[in-house]
């Protein structure tokens, strides 16, 4: 298809872009199935259909999915209070505690901002990482507004293995893979290095370079599925025909419709002019695009970017991912293969590149007074080295490296610039995370560990 090489070219010229798949269907017909690219830069390997992605946050929709099942099966209900469902269940904001349900965990109004640094420090206890949200602050009222949150979407995994004795990995297969034909693979669980799979990229000015995968198992049921592209076609005909497949059918059209009904309205524009309307159902984005409802999921992580969608009235739907992050590709992609589905081709999608230039900030979102460095010295710097603890979140240990304060944390090695009087900042380029410290003068810690947290974590000097 000559639009689509024109478009992955024009992406390439300004982003780089390693590889990647992309499929779309409708009404049961393949309009467009496609493999670009190399799955591995370094050895110069391509992609084929059967070379695995990870899909992240897209992952989400497979834990609903069995969640929804479950609803089936009369084993749960999206409106039960977890805390009857599972009550070793914890949250900060007693309230909460007591009154949220799977639907808010599945639509992310829990009250909770994203505590994604901390599942870099619990990477393989899924019980562990549930636990810790009881330390958690709320951000929000609960159910005031959308604030997207992984760990609720862990604890929403961790129910489902709760009411049924399975792991959310045996979960998957059995009532999504095995039947849909699907090949799956799990972070965590699965070495990719040793299979066909596409390898992880990131790009500077265009640049690839070559970034770590994610591991840990902990936090699968938000976004730990690798599969291909032969598997995510199944997948996505399954979605365009209202959740059934070669007359095998996985959830009623009553559980599809509620995985798709929107609960809490998302603020804030589409990529795309055209797209109106964003709300957040149960794993799935809803929207109207050019007068039609779609309903889709992105899906991000370390050099990976994927989107799976569907159109409800169309039996059409599409899948996508690429192995390079941070690039415009996935949205570029996602609306030619949406334009394919409804006849409405553009005859150039570069606006879309160049919407991503002026509205997305891949550096460190730095106040005047926070761009203003001083230089720390080892002197001075022995005020803040040590051990920090937080119930939740756990230790973190400062120390004094090459001039700046160094957080070892996790999977973090994050140097810190110094601003004086005790703050400290920090800019994470592959998830474009700012980090803010500030140090008391009683030798406590208060940290705001993303961009977007609006909640500050406090951590006692432990040492």
């Amino acid at each position: 298809m000559e639009l689509l090489e024109k478009t992955i070219a024009q992406l390439r010229q300004q982003y780089g872009l390693a590889g990647g798949i992309l499929v779309a269907v409708k009404e049961g017909k393949v309009l467009l199935k496609e493999c670009f690219g190399q799955a591995d830069v370094e050895k110069d390997r391509p992609v084929d259909s059967q070379t695995l992605f990870q899909i992240a946050s897209c992952s989400k929709a497979f834990t609903t999915m069995v969640a929804g099942q479950l609803c089936d099966e009369g084993k749960m209900t999206w409106d039960t209070p977890v805390k009857e469902l599972m009550p070793q269940f914890r949250m900060m904001d007693k309230y909460a505690e007591e009154h949220v349900t799977p639907r808010d965990m599945a639509c992310h109004r829990t009250g909770l901002c994203r505590h994604d640094v901390m599942r870099t420090y619990v990477r393989e206890d899924r019980a562990d990482l549930v636990r810790r949200i009881a330390f958690f602050p709320p951000a929000f009222g609960f159910r005031e507004k959308y604030s997207y949150q992984n760990q609720m979407y862990v604890a929403l995994g961790y129910l489902c293995e709760q009411l049924t004795g399975k792991t959310w990995e045996e979960l998957l297969w059995e009532r999504i893979g095995k039947p849909l034909g699907m090949q799956m693979y799990f972070r965590g669980i699965d070495t990719i290095e040793d299979k066909n799979a596409a390898m992880p990229y990131g790009q500077k000015d265009g640049k690839l370079y070559r970034v770590p995968e994610v591991v840990g198992k902990a936090s699968n049921p938000c976004g730990g599925l690798y599969t291909n592209l032969d598997s995510l076609e199944r997948w996505i005909r399954m979605l365009a025909n209202g959740g059934e497949l070669d007359g095998q059918r996985l959830i009623s059209l009553k559980g599809f419709a509620e995985l798709i009904k929107p609960n809490v309205c998302i603020l804030g524009r589409s990529a795309h002019p055209a797209e109106l309307q964003k709300s957040y159902a149960l794993g799935w984005i809803t929207a109207v695009y050019k007068g039609h409802p779609i309903v889709f999921h992105s899906g991000s992580t370390n050099g990976f970017n994927s989107m799976v969608g569907f159109f409800p009235e169309e039996n059409a739907a599409f899948a996508l991912s690429v192995n390079t992050v941070d690039t415009p590709a996935y949205n570029c992609l996602k609306y030619l293969l949406c334009d394919l589905i409804l006849d409405d081709l553009d005859e150039d999608y570069s606006f879309l590149i160049q919407a991503y230039q002026r509205s997305v900030n891949l550096g460190p979102d730095y106040t005047e007074e926070e761009k203003q460095y001083v230089p720390l010295f080892e002197e001075e710097a022995k005020k803040f080295v040590g051990r920090y603890y937080n119930p939740g979140y756990g230790v973190m240990e400062f120390v004094y490296q090459d001039g700046h304060l160094q957080l070892h944390y996790g999977l973090m090695d994050q140097p810190f610039d110094y601003l004086g009087n005790g703050k400290f900042v920090g800019f994470e380029v592959l998830d474009t995370r700012t980090y803010r410290a500030n140090f008391n003068e009683d030798g406590n810690l208060w940290m705001r560990l993303s961009t977007d947290a609006v909640c500050p974590i406090f951590f006692e000097r432990a040492n």
